[in-house]
C-alpha cells in the first residue's frame, strides 16, 4: 500500500492491476448518448445543450463539445448577429471599418448572477432520487496555460531545460497570436455555416490560425485529451455488467465504448471529485445530503474533515460529511496528481514508452515512480491567490419527470447575498434551480510565479461555466465511507470493482444486470411456472450525469473611473455603443438583471423557454447597483405571428424590406417601466396629452417620480432619464454600428410603418426601430443604474410581452432608509393590482385584419380590425388550425401558416360546385392522358415497316412469308 499523496486527505484503496492506488471511489456520474431522455438545462448564463449556430430546432451535433446526454431540441443557438469574424469574432467583437464593438456578455468582479436551470429527474429532498449539482468555470489561464508543470509535459510543451524544452515551454500551447484558443465556441466562415463540426484529434485543428480551424469550439485542449486517452483507466471502479471497450480513461461506466466529445475525458466528466488535474474552478456542489448551513470550507481534526461555515464556526445541524468530503478533495484547494517524464529526460521518454503507446500510462504514484517516472501535484491555489473552496449546501426539491420550477426555500449563494443580514435580495418563490453566484475577484498570480504574461485580466475575458446533474437510486451504495454520516448503514459498503459481473457470468455480488426478470411469485400451478417480470434497467444508467455549458463570457474589473458623460454626444461612446460607465465602490452592490429565453411560444421553445427576465424580482437597497445587459441570437428557427414578434429578417440588408415578409429569427428585448405588474401598456413617459408638445423638461419631470434612479441632482436625473431611454429604445438612434449598416438611414415613421400594408413586412422591415429592428445584434448593455428612490417599479418588454401568449415583465424593490417597503405578498414580491390602467400616449397603427380566414375565424388570437363597413357573418364558422407549432427544421417561412380543413368551412353550394368542378377536372384530366399516350405511341412506330400501314390486318398467312 503507499500514503495518501501529499496535501490530500486519506483515500480509500481501489485495486488496480494488483496495485494500491490514491484515487478516490466516487458516485459515477455519467452514462451512454441517447439511451434515455432524463435532461438538464441552463436557462441563465444562456446554455447551449452543445449547439451553436445552427438554425434548426434540434442541434446538428452532440458530439461538438461536449456529451450533454440531454434531448437535441434543447440548449440556445450562438450569442451573436449572422455573419462570419467580421460580424463578430470569438473575441466578440464586431468590427465597422474604423471603430469596433464589444458584442460579449461579461460580469464585474463581485457582482451577483443567479445561475438558473430545469433538470428533469428531480432533486433536493426528494425521496425518489438521490441528486448532486456541479457547477464549475474554466478561463483561459487554465483551458490553455502558460505556466510550465501545470499539465503533464506534451510534445509542443515540455521543459524546463532550454536544451530539452519544447516549442511551447513558457508559452500558451494553443493560442494563436490574438486568436484565442481555449475556451472558444467556434466562428461560422459565412452566413451560411453553423460552425457545429467536432473538432477533429490532430494538433493543426486545435490550433486557431486559419479561418477554417476557428470554425472549431474547443473548451478542453488537446494536452488534456491526450493525456485521457494514454492514461489507464481507474480498473478498481464499479462498471456493472458493462463491457470496457478501452483501456485508457475514454472508457467509463456509463461510456463503456469511449466515444469522443470534443476534447472532454470521459473519465473527467464522470466521476466527481475526479483524482487527477483538470481545468475546471470549482464554484459550488449542492447535494440533497447538505447540511442545514452552506459549507464554505474545512478544516482537519483528528484525521476528518470538519466544514465550516461563512463564519469560520463548525457546522454541527444537518449531514456534514457529503460536503467535507467534497470541499477535501476540491482542487481549488489540494493537489491532484499525475505521472509525467523526469525534470532531466524528455517527453519522448514518456510518449516513446510501452505504457503509452499501449494507452496504459501509469494513474498512481507507486507504478509511475517504480517505472522510473515522477508523480506530480497541482492545484489551482498553487498558482493563485484568491481561490477559494466551494461553496457546498442543499439542492432545491423538484419534482420528477418535470422542466419545471423548484420549491427554492433552500437556494444558497456564494456570498451570502441572497439573505444579507435578514435581508432578502433574490426573493424566494417557486422559481428555476437557482445558485446565486457572486463574481470572483479576478485572482492574483503568487509571487514568483511566471504564470500568464498577459495578466490574469485578459484570461478572464474569455471563461465558461459548467453544470452538471447527477441523479442516482437507492439500489446500491454508491458513495465513499467519509462522504457519509458515521452512523449510515452504507458508509463502508460503496459498490468497486469487486460487484462487476464477469463475462457471461450472472454474478451474485452485482447488484443490478441489464434488464433482469425478477420473480414475483409462485405461480398458479407447478405446470405453470413461476411469475417473473422484465426491469427495465440499464446499468450504465444507474448513476448518471447530464451536463450543460455556457457560451463565452468576461469577467471584468469593477470599473474605477466614470466615463462617457452624455453617451449619445460623445463620438467614442457612440460608436463603441457604450453606457455611461458608473463606479460603484467595493462595499456597493451589483445585481446583474439579464434575459433567458428564445424566440417562439412554449411548445417551441421546450424544452428551453420563453423570454424572461432573470431575475424578474430583485429587493434592493439605496445604493446597490442593477448591471443591465442581455442577449439572444439571430440563428432562431423561423417563428412569426403570436409566436415570434419582429425582425430585423434573415436574411439582412438593413435598410429595406427585401426579406422581410418571411417570418424572422432574431431575439431582441427591451426594458419599459409600467405603473403596476398587471398592466401592459407603458408608463406615462411624455408627460403631455399630445405628443407634438413634448419635450425632455416636461418628460424627465414626468418619469423621475416613478423609477428608481429618479432622485438626486439636476445631472443626476438627466443621467438616470438617458438611461431609461436607452433601456426602452436600446440606442437606435445613436448606435454608431447600427447607423453604419443602415447607411445612415432614419427609422421608420409611424405613417411610414403604416403604408407599409403587409403585416409582417412592417413588423420585420430593419428600420422599424418601434419593433427593435435596427438593432444589429441581440447583445445589449444597458450599463449600471444606482437605486437612489425608494419604491416598486414594474416594467416589461415592449417587443416580446403578449399577454395571454407570453410573459415579459418584472419588478424591482427599493427598500426605503429603515429598510421596510419590501414585504412579500403571498410568499411573492409583488405589487398592488388595482384593476385601473393608466393609458400611455400612443397612435394607432395601421391594422391588418387576421381574424378572418377565407372570411371565417382562426385560432391565432389575431387583430379583427374595426372596418368603415360592418359585415356581419350569418353561416357557422370553425377557426384554422394554426400550422408552425413545429419541432422540427428551421422554422415556417410563410407569415402566419395554418392548416385549412376546407370542407369544415365551405357551405353546401360551395362543395356541389367543388363536385362538378372536380367532375370536369377529371374527365379533362383522363382525355388529356389518352391523347397524349397515343401521341406518343405515332413518334415511337414513325419510320417502321408497317407504319400507318394497315393493310397487313386482313392478309393471309401465306403472303406474310
Amino acid at each position: 500500500t503507499n500514503t495518501p499523496c501529499s496535501g490530500q486527505p486519506p483515500r480509500p484503496k481501489a485495486n488496480l492491476h494488483h496495485t494500491t492506488v490514491n484515487m478516490k471511489f466516487t458516485l459515477a456520474l455519467a452514462t451512454i448518448i441517447g439511451l434515455a431522455n432524463a435532461d438538464v438545462y441552463m436557462h441563465n448564463p444562456r446554455g447551449s445543450n452543445d449547439r451553436n449556430c445552427e438554425r434548426n430546432a434540434n442541434r446538428n451535433n452532440g458530439n461538438r463539445l461536449f456529451d450533454s446526454q440531454n434531448n437535441a431540441a434543447g440548449g440556445y443557438a450562438c450569442p451573436r448577429a449572422v455573419g462570419n469574424e467580421v460580424v463578430q469574432n470569438e473575441d466578440g467583437i464586431a468590427s465597422f471599418g474604423a471603430f469596433a464593438q464589444d458584442k460579449k456578455i461579461y460580469y464585474y468582479e463581485g457582482s451577483v448572477l443567479p445561475i438558473e436551470w430545469t433538470n428533469q429527474h428531480g432533486c433536493g429532498p426528494n425521496s425518489k432520487v438521490n441528486c448532486e449539482i456541479i457547477i464549475q468555470y474554466m478561463c483561459e489561464d487554465t483551458a490553455d496555460p502558460q505556466v510550465n508543470n501545470f499539465w503533464p509535459w506534451s510534445e509542443r510543451k515540455w521543459g524546463p531545460n532550454a536544451a530539452n524544452a519544447g516549442t511551447k515551454v513558457g508559452a500558451q500551447a494553443w493560442r494563436s497570436n490574438t486568436n484565442i484558443a481555449s475556451p472558444r465556441d467556434g466562428i461560422p466562415r459565412d452566413a451560411n455555416d453553423a460552425a457545429t463540426d467536432t473538432i477533429p484529434n490532430n494538433v493543426d485543428s486545435a490550433i486557431p490560425n486559419t479561418v477554417e480551424t476557428r470554425r472549431f469550439g474547443m473548451h478542453e485542449n488537446k494536452d488534456h485529451y491526450d493525456r485521457c486517452e494514454h492514461t489507464e483507466r481507474n480498473k478498481g471502479l464499479y462498471t456493472a455488467d458493462q463491457r470496457m471497450r478501452r483501456n485508457d480513461q475514454r472508457a467509463t461506466r456509463q461510456n463503456p465504448n469511449g466515444n469522443r466529445n470534443g476534447y472532454e475525458c470521459p473519465e473527467e466528466r464522470d466521476y466527481y471529485p475526479w483524482w487527477h488535474p483538470s481545468p475546471w474552478i470549482d464554484i459550488a456542489v449542492l447535494s440533497n445530503e447538505g447540511p442545514d448551513e452552506p459549507c464554505t470550507s474545512v478544516v482537519e481534526s483528528n484525521g476528518d474533515y470538519v466544514c465550516r461555515n461563512e463564519n469560520n464556526v463548525a457546522i454541527s445541524s444537518g449531514h456534514t460529511q457529503r460536503c467535507a468530503y467534497y470541499l477535501s478533495n476540491s482542487q481549488n484547494k489540494h493537489g491532484k496528481g499525475f505521472c509525467d517524464a523526469n525534470a532531466d529526460g524528455t517527453v519522448t521518454d514518456k510518449t516513446n514508452s510501452q505504457a503509452w503507446n499501449q494507452r496504459k500510462w501509469y494513474n498512481n504514484r507507486d507504478d509511475c515512480e517504480a517505472a522510473g517516472f515522477t508523480w506530480k501535484e497541482i492545484s489551482h491555489s498553487d498558482n493563485l491567490n484568491g481561490i477559494d473552496y466551494p461553496v457546498c449546501g442543499q439542492t432545491s426539491f423538484s419534482r420528477v419527470n418535470h422542466l419545471g420550477n423548484a420549491a427554492d426555500d433552500d437556494n444558497i449563494d456564494s456570498q451570502n447575498y441572497y439573505a444579507d443580514g435578514g435581508k432578502t435580495y433574490l426573493p424566494e418563490s417557486n422559481n428555476a434551480n437557482r445558485f446565486v453566484w457572486t463574481i470572483p475577484d479576478i485572482p492574483s498570480i503568487k509571487n514568483g510565479v511566471e504564470y500568464f504574461d498577459a495578466g490574469m485580466e485578459e484570461s478572464y475575458k474569455s471563461c465558461t461555466l459548467r453544470l452538471r446533474y447527477n441523479i442516482s437510486t437507492s439500489d446500491f451504495p454508491q458513495w465513499p465511507e467519509e462522504a457519509m454520516e458515521a452512523n449510515h448503514g452504507w458508509a463502508d459498503k460503496m459498490v468497486n470493482f469487486k460487484n462487476n459481473t464477469k463475462k457471461n457470468e450472472d454474478d451474485p455480488a452485482t447488484p443490478l444486470i441489464q434488464d433482469p426478470y425478477i420473480f414475483t411469485g409462485v405461480g398458479d400451478s407447478p405446470a405453470k411456472g413461476k411469475q417473473f417480470v422484465s426491469l427495465a434497467v440499464n446499468t450504465n444508467q444507474y448513476g448518471r450525469t447530464f451536463q450543460d455549458r455556457s457560451y463565452k463570457f468576461a469577467i471584468k474589473p469593477r470599473p474605477s473611473t466614470e466615463s462617457c458623460d452624455n453617451p449619445n454626444d460623445n463620438t467614442d461612446c457612440r460608436n463603441a455603443d457604450s453606457p455611461k460607465i458608473l463606479s460603484p465602490n467595493n462595499n456597493q452592490k451589483i445585481f446583474n438583471l439579464n434575459v433567458r429565453g428564445k424566440r417562439g411560444n412554449i411548445v417551441q421553445t421546450y424544452p428551453s423557454v420563453e423570454y424572461d427576465f432573470v431575475p424578474n424580482r430583485l429587493k434592493l437597497d439605496q445604493n446597490n447597483y442593477i448591471h443591465f445587459q442581455w442577449t439572444g441570437s439571430d440563428y432562431n428557427p423561423r417563428r412569426g405571428c403570436n409566436n415570434g414578434e419582429g425582425g430585423p429578417p434573415d436574411p439582412n440588408d438593413f435598410v429595406s424590406a427585401a426579406n422581410a415578409n418571411k417570418n424572422s429569427r432574431a431575439d431582441r428585448s427591451n426594458i419599459i417601466f409600467m405603473n403596476t405588474m398587471a398592466e401592459n401598456v407603458p408608463m406615462d413617459m411624455l408627460g403631455v396629452t399630445d405628443v407634438e408638445n413634448a419635450d425632455d423638461d416636461t418628460a424627465i419631470a414626468t418619469i423621475m417620480p416613478n423609477v428608481p434612479c429618479g432622485s438626486g441632482n439636476t445631472a443626476e436625473k438627466e443621467d438616470c432619464y438617458r438611461q431609461i431611454q436607452r433601456l426602452s429604445y436600446l440606442n437606435q438612434q445613436s448606435d454608431g454600428g447600427s447607423l453604419t449598416l443602415r447607411r445612415g438611414l432614419d427609422c421608420l415613421t409611424e405613417q411610414e410603418l403604416d403604408e407599409i400594408k403587409n403585416k409582417n413586412e412592417r413588423e420585420n422591415h430593419p428600420l422599424n426601430c418601434a419593433k427593435l429592428n435596427a438593432k444589429p445584434y441581440p447583445y445589449f448593455d444597458g450599463g449600471l443604474m444606482k437605486m437612489t428612490q425608494a419604491g416598486k417599479y414594474a416594467y416589461f418588454s415592449s417587443r416580446n410581452n403578449n399577454f395571454s401568449n407570453r410573459d415579459q415583465t418584472g419588478i424591482m424593490c427599493v427598500r426605503d432608509g429603515s429598510g421596510n417597503g419590501c414585504e412579500d405578498v403571498n410568499g411573492v414580491l409583488q405589487d398592488e393590482n388595482q384593476m385601473i390602467s393608466t393609458a400611455a400616449i400612443r397612435e394607432k397603427s395601421f391594422c391588418n385584419d387576421e381574424a378572418s380566414d377565407y372570411t371565417k375565424g382562426n385560432n391565432f388570437g389575431a387583430a379583427s380590425c374595426i372596418e368603415l363597413t360592418e359585415s356581419i357573418l350569418k353561416e357557422e364558422t370553425q377557426a384554422s388550425t394554426q400550422a408552425d407549432n413545429d419541432k422540427i427544421g428551421d422554422g415556417n417561412e410563410e407569415p402566419c401558416d395554418t392548416i385549412i380543413f376546407f370542407f369544415q368551412q365551405a357551405t353546401l353550394e360551395e362543395k356541389i360546385g367543388l363536385a362538378i368542378a372536380l367532375l370536369f377536372v377529371g374527365m379533362g384530366s383522363a382525355w388529356g392522358g389518352y391523347y397524349t399516350y397515343n401521341r406518343i405511341q405515332a413518334r415511337q412506330n414513325a419510320g417502321k415497316k408497317f407504319a400507318g400501314n394497315t393493310k397487313w390486318k386482313g392478309a393471309k398467312a401465306t403472303e406474310m412469308i
